[in-house]
């Protein structure tokens, strides 16, 4: 057994607060976005100040999406952003105030992006979403102000989405993003890793809410095997942008993180692997709480600009 204390203390509270709260998955899911979006918004601190915020409507076919650009540094090249939030919740304002850090932090452009969530919009309607911004961005870049190149990037459920898509700009030979920086993506249905028995309880995200996310955005059992629901089941893991992979040691989603970096490292693509220490799941928007969680999204902001 791991003891309790070897987790990062700053997230004590968090995870009393989990506990404390019950069977998430038992509220109705659009109650359930409501009481998440809600809670994010009223425990973000200070906001962080940046030079330049600029709104966006991004027109796709039959639908649009809104972005938001955060700039502090005039920079020619850009991250797109695709929030987590198992993809059931989160927007672009619960993203705003980590957004803010990582433009601060990295000097590049980020541009935040929603897209359509489940249950409503079951996969591959994020994924499309994604996957379609990603290529409108690239046409338009000068209505965009870059210049320079596009990488990608999320956390949890979007950096699912930000794996998935490089997969289909590989398989369809498209336009490729230049990076793909993942903090702690859902990669696979998984029930069997050390990681996924050891903390798939008492540590914010259960195992019971993973399984609630996947059963949310899946349409069918088939939806799982397909690489661009679980990008681990790919069968070829060449010709992709390189990769920076951030896990969490207390997660159960760390092992299938960390064998993901291992295939692509196996299949000649550049990918580092960052595993937090005392860390869980969520922990790069827990920035505001835990010191080591925002020295972590520092130092991935900092060697962003590398890649582009």
């Amino acid at each position: 057994m791991h003891l309790m204390n070897m987790v990062d203390p700053d997230f004590n509270s968090l995870i009393e607060l989990s506990k404390s709260a019950g069977d998430m998955t038992k509220i109705e899911p659009a109650m359930l976005r409501n009481f998440l979006d809600e809670s994010s918004l009223s425990s973000r601190g200070a906001p962080v100040e940046i030079k330049e915020i600029k709104d966006y409507k991004i027109k796709l076919d039959g639908r649009t999406l809104n972005a938001r650009m955060y700039d502090d540094n005039n920079a020619k090249s850009a991250i797109l952003y695709y929030h987590g939030g198992g993809f059931l919740f989160g927007n672009i304002e619960t993203y705003d105030n980590y957004c803010r850090f990582l433009a601060k932090e990295s000097g590049v452009k980020i541009i935040s992006i929603e897209y359509r969530l489940a249950p409503e919009h079951k996969f591959p309607d994020a994924f499309n979403d994604a996957y379609d911004s990603f290529h409108y961005i690239a046409k338009k870049k000068k209505d965009f102000g870059i210049e320079g190149r596009i990488g990608v990037a999320g956390d949890s459920a979007g950096a699912n989405l930000a794996a998935a898509l490089c997969l289909k700009c590989r398989d369809g030979k498209t336009e490729m993003p230049a990076v793909q920086v993942l903090f702690y993506p859902s990669l696979a249905p998984d029930n069997f890793s050390r990681s996924f028995i050891e903390y798939s309880d008492n540590y914010v995200l259960t195992g019971k809410m993973i399984r609630y996310f996947g059963n949310m955005y899946s349409k069918n059992m088939q939806d799982l095997i397909n690489p661009y629901f679980s990008p681990l089941v790919a069968d070829d893991f060449s010709n992709l942008p390189p990769a920076i992979m951030v896990t969490n040691e207390y997660d159960p989603l760390r092992d299938p993180e960390e064998t993901y970096v291992k295939k692509l490292r196996e299949a000649g693509v550049r990918a580092v692997g960052i595993r937090g220490i005392g860390m869980i799941h969520g922990s790069a928007t827990d920035f505001e709480v835990s010191d080591g969680a925002r020295n972590i999204v520092k130092m991935v902001a900092r060697i962003i600009p590398d890649y582009l």
